[in-house]
């Protein structure tokens, strides 16, 4: 006997304050992170591959740039599916990173594994997100309509 399928649906209120609360959740956490970057600009470019002089410099800006970027865009609702899009490989590159618990020194494998398990569980909303868009209460662009764009 095959299983019965349901699709979703956001049409209702609930729906609606489900998803804005994903989001004003969600993109704090990649402004607060960016807002560090800028300020501790050559420590970050320094933790990076290529270091605070080379390549270094140009992945912190870029990491800075995704982050305020599409952390605006989730707090806004505006274009919040691509930014999700681009947060995902985002997320899953730092956490490979700099949540490697699996070769962490003793003292920091706890720390360093709740950090990787939250950032599946960031993983599983953004994912979410990208899937069923920002929800009614979110910024809308000028022309189309977030149901196509963002």
């Amino acid at each position: 006997m095959p299983m019965p399928t349901r699709s979703f649906t956001t049409t209702g209120p609930l729906d609606a304050c489900v998803l804005l609360f994903a989001r004003i959740a969600i993109a704090p956490l990649f402004l607060y992170s960016g807002v560090g970057k800028v300020l501790a600009f050559g420590t970050t470019a320094s933790r990076l591959p290529g270091g605070a002089d080379g390549f270094g410099a140009v992945l912190a800006a870029g990491a800075i740039a995704v982050e305020l970027g599409c952390g605006a865009a989730l707090l806004l609702g505006l274009f919040a599916r691509p930014a999700a899009a681009v947060l995902i490989p985002f997320t899953i590159a730092a956490t490979l990173m700099f949540h490697n618990f699996w070769a962490a020194p003793d003292a920091q494998v706890v720390m360093q594994t709740i950090n990787f398990l939250k950032n599946l569980g960031l993983l599983g909303a953004l994912a979410l997100i990208a899937c069923y868009g920002p929800g009614a209460y979110a910024v809308r662009p000028l022309s189309g309509s977030a149901q196509t764009i963002g």
